[in-house]
């Protein structure tokens, strides 16, 4: 329990200590809840063999071990993929109530536990304190996009502290006045800056859908972060961004990034090349695609083209680098464009290319 607790503390009490990113302890802390969840309920269901429910529900021992296996279950079936993508919000309220049901129920449950418990209600506790020491208070500025998509901006320049961030990072937004007690994940859609921090929202349920259909243009947003290790390209000769729909918001700051004469990589000046997929024309809007950047922007419209062959498209702008070049391919977006960018790149590698490959999926 408690090495569950830590794995999945936002705050980085292990990141802290170790210097590994936050999304890799994510993968552990998923697939070390659903170990916890799936024992929890295997144990109640072989002791209720051998134990008839009607004591188990009167001996409050056992009775509280009941209670916060249905917890666990309730836990377990909410964070599967494609229930939590539609439910998120009752994926949020379930991970967070639930503890704090779960952990004095164990406490009662049976004494030699306490111990664990009680380490694992200190590292809650104590990542949820970090979490309202830095979380900073500041007035956003919504601009609304086409396909049903809304521009959150942050006024950053009013913190208490400056606030610095390296492209393909994130922050955790809440709005109370949209959604109570809610904290929603979101790719920082703007280059590194002292003034604005900018987040592409695109609306689909709950708290999203609340921000779009908004009549205030102004809101006070609680936030913290920002979070993640994000892939560096140095050494690169070529990067490849792929982008779908809203994924632009992890791939357009890194390709000004990369196109900056000023920047990280102005010394190795890597050739960019950078596709974005979209449904229509009217989603160009969203960002400024100035030729200006040194970045060679391609918009692929879908209702006027079809869909892209994106194994094609990747492999031949790998060969496009040359022999022995170094490429890197970064995408974010659904999960059939993340699938055949990481194929084409996996038979290039084959072929005994120099190649990386890092995504983005949309989702948590």
């Amino acid at each position: 329990m408690p090495i569950l607790f830590l794995l999945g503390a936002k705050t980085g009490l292990l990141v802290q200590w170790t210097g590994w990113s936050h999304e890799g302890y994510n993968i552990l802390h998923r697939h070390v809840g659903r170990v916890v969840c799936t024992a929890a309920v295997l144990h109640v269901f072989f002791y209720s063999l051998a134990c008839p429910i009607e004591v188990m529900v009167h001996v409050t021992t056992i009775f509280v071990a009941l209670l916060a296996t249905i917890g666990f279950f309730l836990i377990l079936v909410s964070s599967i993929a494609p229930l939590r993508a539609k439910t998120y919000e009752l994926f949020l309220l379930l991970h967070v109530y639930g503890v704090v049901a779960i952990l004095p129920l164990l406490y009662f449950h049976f004494e030699r536990v306490r111990p664990y418990v009680i380490a694992s209600a200190v590292i809650f506790l104590w990542d949820r304190i970090n979490r309202f020491r830095n979380s900073q208070h500041v007035i956003a500025h919504t601009t609304i996009l086409s396909g049903n998509t809304v521009k959150l901006s942050l006024n950053v320049n009013s913190t208490s502290r400056e606030i610095h961030w390296k492209t393909g990072q994130y922050v955790y937004v809440s709005i109370s006045a949209l959604a109570k007690q809610q904290a929603h994940p979101f790719t920082i859609a703007s280059p590194p800056n002292p003034n604005t921090l900018d987040l592409v929202i695109r609306a689909r349920k709950g708290f999203s859908k609340s921000l779009f259909l908004s009549e205030s243009a102004e809101h006070t947003v609680t936030f913290h972060g920002p979070y993640g290790s994000p892939p560096t390209f140095e050494g690169c000769d070529r990067v490849i961004l792929l982008a779908g729909g809203a994924g632009i918001s992890y791939t357009y700051p890194e390709a000004i990034e990369l196109s900056s004469s000023t920047g990280h990589y102005a010394a190795a000046n890597p050739e960019v090349d950078f596709l974005w997929v979209v449904p229509s024309r009217d989603f160009s809007s969203w960002v400024d695609l100035k030729e200006d950047y040194n970045v060679d922007f391609k918009i692929w419209v879908t209702a006027e083209q079809g869909r892209p062959n994106i194994t094609k498209y990747v492999k031949d702008s790998i060969i496009a680098a040359g022999p022995g070049a170094r490429v890197a391919v970064a995408v974010c977006g659904p999960a059939p464009l993340v699938r055949d960018s990481r194929n084409a790149c996996a038979e290039m590698l084959w072929e005994g290319n120099n190649v990386a490959f890092y995504s983005e999926n949309f989702g948590w």
